[in-house]
This record gives C-alpha cells, sequence and structure tokens, in this order.
C-alpha cells in the first residue's frame, strides 16, 4: 500500500524507481522468498538503494501462522541483504514497525519491548538488515490509499463514519503515525543522505486511536455516532496489542534535518489529499 504513494513522489523528487512486485504494474516480478531468485533480480536491476516495504502486517494472521510472518517479514529480509552481499555503496532502508514497543512515555530507539508473533519477526527482520549498510524505519502511517485493494487505517475509519457503520475505537492503544505523504519526504531525505542505524519516524504527538478517529471525523465533517469507544479487551482478538506505540523520534530530526509535525496537523492536512463525501 505504501509503494503506490511512495514510488510516484520518488519519481517526482528526481529518483528512477524500479517498482518490485506480483502484479502487472511491477517492473520486477520475483519471490523474495527465494534467495536465487532474489539474488538474480538484484543483479540484473544493480540498485544503488533498495527501499523494502515486503510484510505481512496482520497482526492476528501473524499470531495463527508464525511461519508465514517469518517468510514474509524476515526470510525476505535476509535474502535481499544476501542477494545484496558484495554490492559497493549499496544501501537498504527498511520499513519496521512501531509494534515493537508497549511502554509509558514516548519510546527511544532503545526501549524495545516485544508483546506479539507480529513485533517479534518484524524486529528479526531489523537484525538482519543492519547486517548491512541499512537504515531501519519504525513507523505507523495513514492516509488514503492509492492501492485499489488495499485501505489504510484512516480509509477504515471513514468507511464506518459515511455508511453509519458501528464499530469499537480502542482508548488503550496510543500511537504517533504520519501521513503516507509525509512518511514519503522522510524515505526521501535518508534517500538522499542515507544514515546507518535505527530510526523511529511518527509524528511529534500521539494519541489513543479513540482520539484519533474523533479527530479525524470533527476535521471531516464527520458525526461520531456510528463509534463506540472500547478497549481491546471488548474485542476478540488473537494476538495482544501493545498499549502504547508512541515514539520519540528526535534522532530522525537530528539526523536527517526533517521537523516532524504534530499528529493534530496530519489529520487536519488529510482533509485536501481526499475527496470527502457525507
Amino acid at each position: 500500500m505504501l509503494g503506490y504513494t511512495l514510488a510516484p513522489f520518488l519519481e517526482a523528487q528526481g529518483h528512477t524507481v524500479i517498482r518490485h512486485g506480483h502484479s502487472t504494474t511491477a517492473d520486477v516480478v520475483c519471490d523474495l522468498i527465494n534467495c536465487a531468485d532474489t539474488a538474480a533480480m538484484l543483479e540484473t536491476v544493480a540498485p544503488s538503494c533498495v527501499v523494502n516495504l515486503v510484510a505481512t502486517t496482520n497482526v492476528d494472521e501473524c499470531e495463527r501462522s508464525p511461519h508465514t510472518a517469518y517468510l514474509l517479514n524476515v526470510r525476505t529480509v535476509e535474502n535481499l541483504v544476501a542477494g545484496l552481499a558484495g554490492s559497493e555503496g549499496t544501501f537498504l532502508v527498511q520499513v519496521s514497525t512501531d509494534q515493537v514497543y508497549d511502554s509509558f512515555g514516548d519510546s527511544d530507539e532503545s526501549d524495545v519491548y516485544l508483546t506479539n508473533t507480529y513485533a517479534l519477526s518484524k524486529y528479526t527482520g531489523e537484525l538482519a538488515a543492519l547486517r548491512m549498510p541499512a537504515a531501519v524505519l519504525r513507523t505507523n502511517f495513514f492516509g488514503p490509499s492509492r492501492h485499489p485493494n488495499r485501505k489504510s487505517f484512516s480509509d477504515w475509519l471513514l468507511d464506518n463514519f459515511r455508511e453509519g457503520k458501528e464499530f469499537v475505537a480502542f482508548t488503550d492503544v496510543a500511537f504517533s503515525p504520519l501521513l503516507m505523504d509525509t512518511l514519503s519526504a522522510a524515505i526521501d531525505k535518508v534517500l538522499c543522505q542515507p544514515a546507518v542505524g535505527v530510526f523511529n519516524l511518527g509524528s511529534d504527538q500521539g494519541m489513543s486511536k479513540a482520539d484519533f478517529a474523533v479527530a479525524l471525523a470533527e476535521a471531516l465533517d464527520f458525526p461520531v455516532t456510528p463509534m463506540r469507544r472500547g478497549t481491546t479487551t471488548d474485542v476478540e482478538l488473537a494476538a495482544y496489542r501493545p498499549k502504547n506505540m508512541c515514539m520519540n523520534s528526535s534522532k530522525f530530526e537530528r539526523t536527517f534535518g526533517m521537523k516532524l509535525p504534530r499528529l493534530s496537523d496530519e489529520i487536519k492536512r488529510l482533509r485536501s489529499d481526499i475527496n470527502v463525501t457525507t
């Protein structure tokens, strides 16, 4: 989903972008679970940088099938790193997750606390990425999806508001996501001035998912009546959800010279990014 926003953004900034995937819109098609196929693809493309967006992000499915989580969140990274071995000057940007945190306050990069299989698999993928020159970006994002078959969290919320469909918004889960456009600009910063390490990449203000839903509805003039405030114990979930994924992203700001916005401002910006129909 992020790739449908990121690729055209990077092209607009002057980068030559080669899209990997499994659809007809991809420039190269390769099964990254297969080490030999991955190596052959990378030899043909000879990239100066790889931005890895491959992942399975369904937290409950990862809990039910840890092997699938390993294949898509770890082995793919291992194969990319192996295929890039010996490629002098090649840099890897590994997109990771804020689910590696669950602590009081805004977590620093060293405050890893793993509570479910998805988080464990993504953290293991980070370790694989750092075997080569790489920037690991721990993030969360929202905004209008350009992917025809995938919806973002904010898309899902807006669908529920439009349709008047009742849903539960969690008061006990907090996060600090960025708009996909903002995240794309941040990734461009990393490509232009590569720096090795792990970086939190989130908004400068966190809030609960329930408060996020209310702020989104208010910014887009939707009634909040379909929403019911609740907690993760009110619904049946296969995997535990971290309660506080808010991040301190000051290291990213210092390293790449980019001031990250407040979440409330990102929500307001969303209004200009979508065609609102009530």
